[in-house]
């Protein structure tokens, strides 16, 4: 079970590494497109308007005296801008490009008023403060408002219906556009630039617009008599509404992201439902199936049909390999199962068989006696005593025969639930077995077959149960004359092992056993026969003898082939 610990904790390794590495090639294509989109979306002079925020180096002092860089200076005209450096007490000390309009002096507070544009003021505003060689400087940045400017010059150049051609130079100066809404908030018209036009602008649009701007880019006029709204926007405008089609593309590729993560980990989750459950619900079937006293092959383990047989497991695949000890663990289970119906049965077959065997064999004895019974309780007749010593001994004789058949079947469950107590003492095994085949030699119904014995050329002790010992070696002997016809030759011989083990063969030339009887010798109730011989006896002297030799720590190896004769080894160990 270790291996499919080892199994399934590298599987879900493998699979939150596989979801890692997703989630580290989609944020890597996020971060690619995002990138693509900030190259494609940044403005033409987004370098230039960068470089505005270096203040320090936008000028120099020399002597004591603040200089405007050459660079600045020279960059200034082209933007359209002017540059201020101040001492903290407002007084200019050096500038460039400033226009006539512009103060040289300003008084406390007036500067910030001009910044937060309270007074207004024709130019957007850009203050910061630098210090050189441990004096403060403040430096003022100036751009004209372009779209006031577009805005002022639009607003008398406008009859109503349509714009002068003052009025169109004047936003194409400014590459600026108009428009203008109505009370509804509905476009009426549209002038300069072919910048995107909303068709609709409400009371929101404007303070959202206002509030993520507050900047030049845009100027709104309201004229109270037309309750009309007049926006102007420059392209620096445009820029803006550029960044926020950029963030909303953003914003897009970060839902799109997230999305595709969600559904991912929902495949994912699928899959690995489908592939653990399918093992899963396939072994519960299976176990259903064998709970049902059904043991044929499996249901299913995995995809393809199997090419084994029916005692021979299916190979697993897919995701089935991953609970293969499991399988094979159900598969041994099943095979045990079925060998267990299959003995079940066949031992409730050779039960049946034994109980009719044996109500047989008892009602002929009984019905003798029964015979005698009745013959010597009614007949006025006086018998002799020779006829009544051969009543008497035909009524022994059948008594003896159905008390040995009681007497057995008490026997084989004592010794199945180890109720017998052997009494083991060492023993001249020899002088043992010598006496049961000498019964044997003396007994009338085996007069007819040769019985022989060859003891051990060396003497043999061992701890034996002199009694259970002495009817091991006479159920050999016993079935061997009982299945086999006259004028067999049956030997015995007892044989010294290493160990002080020893081993006693019974060995005939007889009829032997075929593969089927062979394999059920020592199966309770199992009588075997041949064409010659009735079939009578309990059919548990060969299980005894299996039990006794078991309980002495022995064991019993057979060998024998139909026309063949039958050998019979009864193994001992050492002590």
């Amino acid at each position: 079970m270790n291996r499919i610990s080892r199994r399934l904790t590298f599987q879900f390794v493998a699979q939150l590494v596989l979801f890692i590495l997703v989630m580290a090639l989609g944020a890597l294509v996020l971060l690619v497109y995002i990138g693509l989109q900030t190259e494609k979306h940044a403005g033409p002079d987004s370098e230039a308007i960068r470089g505005l925020g270096a203040f320090r180096s936008s000028f120099t002092v020399k002597d004591g005296q603040a200089v405007v860089d050459d660079a600045w200076a020279a960059a200034l005209p082209e933007r359209g801008g002017w540059l201020q450096i101040l001492s903290p007490e407002g007084r200019v000390l050096a500038s460039s490009a400033v226009p006539a309009d512009v103060p040289g002096q300003y008084a406390p507070g007036e500067l910030f008023a001009y910044w937060k544009k309270k007074p207004p003021f024709p130019y957007a505003l850009t203050v910061n403060r630098v210090e050189k060689d441990s004096t403060t400087y403040v430096v003022v940045y100036g751009e004209k408002r372009k779209a006031e400017q577009a805005l002022q010059q639009a607003l008398p150049a406008f009859d109503g219906r349509a714009l002068s051609p003052a009025g169109e130079q004047a936003l194409q100066q400014q590459q600026a556009s108009l428009h203008i809404y109505g009370a509804d908030g509905r476009l009426l018209h549209a002038f300069g630039e072919e910048h995107a036009v909303r068709p609709e602008v409400a009371l929101g649009d404007m303070i959202g617009s206002a509030a993520a701007s507050g900047k030049a880019e845009e100027a709104v006029h309201f004229d109270p008599a037309t309750r009309q709204t007049w926006i102007v926007r420059t392209s620096d405008g445009m820029a803006a509404e550029a960044g926020e089609g950029f963030d909303r593309i953003i914003s897009n590729a970060f839902l799109a992201y997230f999305l595709g993560l969600a559904a991912f980990i929902l495949l994912l989750s699928y899959v690995y439902g489908v592939r653990f459950g399918r093992p899963f619900r396939a072994m519960l079937e299976f176990i259903e199936q064998l709970a049902s006293g059904n043991y044929a092959q499996p249901p299913r383990t995995g995809k393809g049909k199997s090419r084994g047989s029916e005692n021979r497991p299916r190979k697993p695949k897919g995701t089935f390999r991953l609970f293969r000890e499991v399988n094979e663990s159900l598969e041994g289970l099943r095979l045990e199962l079925a060998r267990s119906e299959q003995l079940r049965n066949r031992l409730e077959q050779t039960r049946e068989e034994w109980i009719t065997g044996v109500s047989h064999d008892l009602k002929t004895p009984l019905s003798s006696i029964s015979g005698y019974a009745h013959v010597l309780e009614s007949a006025s007749y006086s018998w002799s005593e020779e006829e009544l010593r051969t009543i008497g001994r035909t009524l022994r004789e059948k008594s003896d025969f159905m008390s040995e058949l009681i007497e057995d079947l008490s026997l084989t469950y004592r010794l199945k639930n180890n109720a017998l107590p052997l009494d083991r003492k060492p023993s001249d095994v020899n002088e043992v077995v010598r006496r049961a085949v000498v019964a044997f030699m003396n007994d009338p119904q085996a007069a007819s077959y040769t019985i022989t014995f060859s003891p051990s050329s060396s003497p043999i002790t061992y701890p034996i149960d002199r009694k259970w010992f002495t009817r091991i070696v006479d159920n050999m002997i016993s079935n061997a004359i009982k299945h086999n016809p006259a004028q067999t030759a049956i030997g015995i011989a007892v044989k010294a092992e290493a160990g002080q083990g020893f081993t006693v063969t019974i060995r005939d030339n007889g009829a032997g056993m075929d593969p089927r009887t062979l394999d059920r010798l020592f199966d309770r109730y199992y009588r075997g026969t041949n064409t010659e011989e009735t079939t009578s006896g309990s059919g548990l002297g060969m299980t005894i003898a299996k039990q006794l030799m078991l309980a002495h720590g022995g064991d019993i190896a057979v060998r024998s082939e139909p026309g063949e004769g039958t050998e019979i080894v009864l193994r001992f160990g050492g002590a």
